[in-house]
């Protein structure tokens, strides 16, 4: 059921934008015909799936039973977390399209889905942690409590750290320091095994939990730490946004296959380091007419910069914005982690059924010479 809910949300996310509904970004295809082509696809493949599972519940027999101290509830702990953070976010995109059809307009943003994502998404983070230390079907939490000191203490530590050292607000702070303690405690289950002849699946689950820490550290640090400056400037003139000065060197007319635009030339130097050039755009498109801003991107390992050219004012300025966000990068990296994790897991079970297949043809071969 979890695969049909969350293949359904793939299909609906789609079709909200697609079909013009919800105005995003990423709506760059936008087409009524197109949304009916994705809704009918919906009715097929949803209704499709939901059938089918009525049809097969009644083959649905009752598993194993489990203790609440055991690693199978602490997967359906965070399963249940999960979902119901999926439920926060359809309801948050779906609720001002029900009020404008009471002819009420609200808008729905970062003060609503933050906070209440948190409530759910908190308690899932500190079950991520211990969940992978419990055993199956049954165990104490008095046997592990021991080996939760450590990220206890750092999570705890972490966060006093920042609290006093920084002004951050609460949810980067949760963040941060909850990603220092789940670092630490993705690593416990290698606590003591011989890493020679530690199972793919013990290294995926460790490698995709420690890349959700790394994940949520990058998030936390962008909230916390980002810089954002809007300012006018004239050619030759330096802005200065965190650790970078950026020097607007000019702005040209360039043309592309159905567009035009003002294309800005700035020089970017971190810490006074040598310059990196970047290229901000203002287009104009002419079929369909619209105007967009192409920002420009420049990566580190501890941050990224981005710059966005707005237009010009009589005095012959140029509006800029600038951000600079520390760490994100580390989102993509976690993410890549946790991608690495899962692939190392799948190999390592499809290895594991590899060597009982062989292992159970060489006993039937073994069995036939014998004459059995």
């Amino acid at each position: 059921m979890l695969g049909v809910v969350a293949f359904s949300m793939s299909m609906v996310g789609p079709f909200l934008v697609r079909s013009g509904i919800l105005t995003s970004v990423h709506a760059f295809a936008v087409d009524p015909e197109r949304g009916s082509f994705i809704l009918a696809l919906l009715a097929i493949y949803i209704g499709g799936a939901l059938t089918l599972f009525a049809v097969r519940a009644g083959t649905v027999t009752e598993g194993e039973r489990f203790s609440l101290t055991s690693r199978e509830a602490a997967l359906v702990f965070n399963n249940v977390m999960l979902t119901s953070i999926l439920g926060i976010v359809l309801i948050g995109t779906l609720y001002p399209l029900l009020t404008e059809a009471f002819g009420e307009k609200v808008s729905v943003g970062p003060p609503y889905f933050n906070p209440v994502s948190a409530i759910f998404a908190v308690p899932m983070l500190i079950v991520l942690a211990i969940g992978p230390l419990l055993r199956w079907r049954r165990d104490r939490f008095g046997r592990i409590a021991r080996m939760l000191i450590v990220p206890a203490v750092l999570t705890i530590g972490t966060a006093v750290g920042l609290a006093l050292a920084s002004g951050i607000a609460l949810l980067p702070l949760l963040g941060m320091a909850l990603a220092a303690g789940l670092a630490v405690a993705s690593l416990l289950p290698l606590r003591g095994r011989d890493l020679r002849r530690m199972p793919l699946p013990v290294w995926g689950m460790v490698l995709a939990h420690f890349g959700v820490a790394v994940a949520l550290f990058g998030m936390g640090s962008e909230s916390a730490f980002s810089t954002e400056k809007l300012v006018a400037a004239r050619a030759g003139e330096v802005v200065e946004v965190g650790p970078w000065s950026v020097r607007l060197a000019g702005v040209d007319p360039v043309a592309g296959p159905n567009w035009t635009a003002l294309e800005a030339t700035m020089e970017a130097r971190y810490r006074g380091a040598a310059p990196h050039v970047i290229h901000p755009q203002s287009r104009s498109f002419w079929a369909p007419p619209q105007q967009t801003s192409e920002s420009a991107l420049l990566t580190r390992w501890n941050g990224q910069l981005y710059a966005v050219l707005g237009d010009e004012a009589e005095d012959g300025r140029w509006q800029l914005r600038l951000w600079w966000k520390p760490f994100v990068p580390l989102i993509w990296l976690g993410g890549v982690l946790i991608g690495l994790g899962g692939l190392l897991a799948l190999l390592g079970r499809v290895a594991s059924d590899l060597r009982r297949v062989i292992a159970r043809d060489k006993i039937a071969w073994r069995r036939e010479r014998q004459g059995r």
